[in-house]
Formats: structure tokens, C-alpha cells, sequence
């Protein structure tokens, strides 16, 4: 891991679209990933940026600890690695329990995913979840009291 001042780390894009990792003086990192430690929980903490073979260059402990710029880029990295659509309501199940196909409407429109298992349900907090589809895909309910009734009844029997 790499010991540095974390305010004087830049970002750049290379001419085959990698990130580029810049430290203070000046050494570069080509194929930065930065990946969230704890994507589900605390999203804005623990930022680890990846070396091409996987290996941990630096944890940043917060976005926070970078420059403007720097955090700026960073968080649109991020979001473009992150496809959590947010499921804001049920429409059926093709049954109650798993394994069946749920069609819900989400904030990127609507969608249908087969739900393997019960094991694919994950609670996030105390009023959210996360599940995930038989493709891996991520879907997130961030309250399940601000659903509309039938879908709250769907998902409270699987929770």
C-alpha cells in the first residue's frame, strides 16, 4: 500500500481510457479501479483504488480526504460501476416465495428478474434491502415502509 497525502492525489484518463492514478510527485498508476469496501453500508467511506492485478494501492477512509476535483472524478468513476436500480414498487411475483420472477418498476424504468433463492435477499439497515437476481444484478429497496401496500405485503413475507 502506498503512504500518502491524500489531498495531493489527481486523476486523469489515459489515451486507452484507463484511470490514472497521479501522487504527489508526480509517479503515476495507469488502471486505477476504485472499488467501494462497503458498497452496501457506508458508501462514502473506505474507497480502495486497485492496481491492474486487483492489488490495494490506498484506502482512502473517505471521500472526503481528497481534493474537490479529485472526489469529484472519483464519485463518477464510481457511479459508473455502480447499476443498483431502486425498486420503487412490485408489480407481481409469479409466486410467493422463490424461486419465481418479479416485475417491479425501479428508478430506471421498468424491469423483470428472476429471484433464485431467499438466501438472494439481504437486509440494509433497518428499513432497506437488497437483492439480487439470478444475473447478479443488485436491486435496492431503501424503505420498505414507503412502498405502496401489495408490495410491502410481497416483500415482508421474504424479509
Amino acid at each position: 500500500m502506498v503512504d500518502t497525502n491524500f489531498a495531493c492525489l489527481s486523476f486523469r484518463k489515459n489515451e486507452w481510457g484507463q484511470l490514472v492514478l497521479v501522487m504527489s510527485d508526480g509517479v503515476e498508476y495507469p488502471g486505477i479501479d476504485p472499488v467501494r469496501c462497503f458498497p452496501l453500508t457506508d458508501p462514502e467511506h473506505a474507497i480502495a483504488l486497485l492496481d491492474p492485478e486487483g492489488k490495494e494501492l490506498i484506502n482512502l477512509p473517505s471521500l472526503d480526504v481528497l481534493n474537490a476535483e479529485s472526489r469529484e472524478f472519483i464519485q463518477r468513476e464510481l457511479a459508473e460501476r455502480d447499476f443498483v436500480p431502486v425498486i420503487q414498487k412490485i408489480i407481481t411475483t409469479s409466486a410467493p416465495y422463490p424461486p419465481c420472477i418479479w416485475s417491479v418498476e425501479t428508478d430506471r424504468g421498468k424491469t423483470s428478474f428472476h429471484l433464485e433463492s431467499e438466501d438472494d435477499i439481504r437486509s440494509l439497515g433497518k428499513t432497506g434491502i437488497v437483492i439480487a437476481d439470478s444475473n447478479g444484478i443488485r436491486y435496492k429497496i431503501v424503505d420498505i415502509s414507503a412502498l405502496d401496500a401489495s408490495s410491502r405485503r410481497i416483500v415482508r413475507q421474504l424479509v
